[in-house]
């Protein structure tokens, strides 16, 4: 596996507190990150993707069974540089407030159930080189079904199996610059901070079309068994 050499900063944020209601009854023992896939929990997928870019300096924000995941890291990344602060059962947008006083410079902020392949060089090189103060990472929309193109006499002029369409969506690893956080304090939700950030033409969407996985239910658990040897084919 090769290790990128760049040197960033920057502190990473990881929301980790949610009950993982749709994953039930895995989750009744254990928060979603700390769900196997190949032996390994989710969160250690993510925490050794972002040591990969030298980010080292990390905070998890938790809540459901958050002694689970603090008991975790003591044993898995001890001496490490990782923070825990449990904000119990609240909104994302309490938890994310409760990182900022701990928080000197810009941050960037991941999902705890998200695993990616992304390019974190590039994702914030596109930040900087955009003059937004906001980056959302996304990735193409797949289509769940066939689709079927049919004219006017009902006759099909063509299909595509689960196609990539022409939309895309959120996957986390925002960039969010230090400029914002007095917003960030301000607003009541985690949806509308975002819509707000749209709105005020602040906010630029970083692309990347390689491997994604996102663990919801049991289903994507389970695909995600079969996909995430992908990663380590796109890593060596």
């Amino acid at each position: 596996m090769q290790i990128n050499n760049s040197v960033n900063k920057i502190k990473a944020v990881l929301l980790c507190g949610g009950k993982g209601e749709r994953l039930y009854p895995l989750t009744d023992r254990l928060p979603k990150p700390l769900l196997n896939i190949k032996e390994k929990p989710i969160l250690s997928y993510i925490i050794d993707h972002l040591y990969q870019y030298n980010i080292m300096d990390l905070i998890i924000l938790t809540g459901y069974k958050s002694n689970k995941i603090e008991s975790y890291i003591s044993k898995n990344y001890p001496n490490s540089n990782i923070q825990i602060i449990n904000s119990g059962d609240v909104d994302i947008i309490n938890r994310i407030k409760d990182a900022i006083d701990f928080i000197d410079d810009d941050l960037v902020l991941l999902y705890g159930d998200t695993i990616s392949n992304i390019d974190i060089d590039k994702l914030f090189q596109f930040h900087r080189l955009s003059g937004n103060e906001v980056t959302m990472s996304v990735w193409p929309l797949i289509s769940q079904f066939g689709i079927v193109e049919i004219d006017d006499m009902g006759k099909v002029t063509g299909f595509k199996e689960k196609p990539k369409l022409d939309k895309w969506i959120n996957i986390g690893y925002f960039y969010f610059n230090r400029s914002v956080f007095d917003a960030i304090k301000e607003s009541s939700s985690f949806a509308e901070l975002i819509e707000s950030f749209s709105a005020q033409g602040i906010l630029g969407a970083y692309k990347h079309e390689g491997i994604h996985i996102t663990i919801n239910t049991v289903k994507e658990l389970s695909d995600a068994e079969k996909n995430i040897s992908n990663i380590y084919k796109e890593r060596k």
